[in-house]
């Protein structure tokens, strides 16, 4: 029975590895990939964390190398470099939950693991799209699918500007300069997202579950917003006619939206914590409370709406180090 019981939390840990591998395997879900193994740490400490990396890094690896066999990534090369991001989500989760990090304030935290990241994963995305056999493999999938919208656009005027939106290599370094502006904003925000939920799915009685406030009470370090002030300036200078030779310069644009991304999504979370604490005021009913949550939320994932709801809720968390919105803020974790 002691063997029994011994193995029990192990098998329990590695089925959020394998939890963690499917996430990453489904693309759509691939960056919650850090969600399950936070359970993991949070359940067990560090050693249940690496039973779970371990068995997820295998999952992932068996997964990339099944789901792109023949194609021009390099070989063990380009798998290794592909692995890089979940790697790099997990390092960044393990100095989220590091003691020596631990007098710092959550989003500190997160900034800091997320430079972990950031630092494995990025160089191996620009090597990627600098392997002229995958700029090649791309190229080709996106004139398939400009053929297959020129079709749609006929001739005539709608359709010679169609076919002048979509040529292939203007699309293919539109998506690099996309990559470069949000890479790390985006990870940031899943390094976020990812000890967050997955501290709060380890349940109550987790260690690790009594590091993290509630919602309602969650706000930022007030010296943040000079981040999120010269921040937008930055990106706003670089759109001004005068400044067109600094605008000229990928880093310091992707440097200036990439920063003010990650900022905003930290006030953009303080919003939803006002918002939060004003429906426990007015709804005391826990569905009423969650059912504005979830209009939010659903307002968030519109793509007519919803980057003027994330803005509405970063100017909102904003503003709170000038206007008392809750009467009490929660403590700074």
């Amino acid at each position: 029975m002691e063997t029994k019981s011994a193995r029990t939390p192990e098998i329990r840990y590695i089925a959020l590895g394998a939890i963690a591998a499917f996430l990453y395997g489904s693309t759509v879900f691939s960056l919650f990939f850090a969600m399950p193994l936070q359970t993991s740490w949070s359940r067990g400490g560090y050693r249940a964390f690496i039973v779970s990396l371990a068995a997820a890094l295998a999952g992932v690896a068996a997964w990339l190398f099944w789901q792109y066999r023949g194609l021009p990534l390099g070989g063990v090369g380009g798998l290794l470099m592909m692995l890089s991001l979940p790697a790099g989500l997990a390092g960044a989760m393990a100095l989220v939950n590091a003691g020596f990090l631990a007098g710092l304030p959550l989003v500190y935290r997160i900034l800091t693991g997320s430079l972990v990241v950031i630092a494995i994963a990025l160089p191996s995305v620009y090597s990627l799209f600098a392997n002229p056999d995958v700029q090649t493999f791309l190229l080709k999938g996106i004139e398939e699918m400009t053929r297959t919208m020129d079709s749609v656009g006929g001739e005539g005027y709608a359709g010679a500007v169609l076919r002048s939106n979509l040529e292939p290599r203007v699309m293919l370094e539109a998506a690099r300069r996309v990559i470069a502006d949000a890479f790390a904003a985006v990870l940031f925000a899943f390094t976020f997202a990812g000890h967050w939920f997955g501290t709060r799915a380890a349940g109550a009685d987790a260690p690790g579950a009594r590091r993290l406030p509630a919602l309602s009470s969650f706000s930022v370090p007030g010296r943040l917003i000079w981040a999120f002030i010269g921040s937008w300036s930055a990106v706003l200078a670089l759109r001004l006619q005068n400044l067109s030779d600094l605008r000229a310069a990928p880093v310091l644009e992707a440097l200036a939206w990439n920063a003010a991304l990650a900022v905003s999504f930290c006030y953009a979370v303080q919003g939803l914590g006002i918002l939060r604490h004003v429906l426990e005021r007015v709804a005391p009913t826990g569905p009423l409370r969650w059912t504005g949550i979830l209009l939010v939320v659903l307002l968030l994932f519109n793509l007519r709406t919803g980057a003027w709801t994330a803005g509405i809720l970063s100017v909102l968390g904003a503003t709170e180090n000038w206007i008392p919105y809750r009467i009490s803020k929660g403590v700074q974790t």
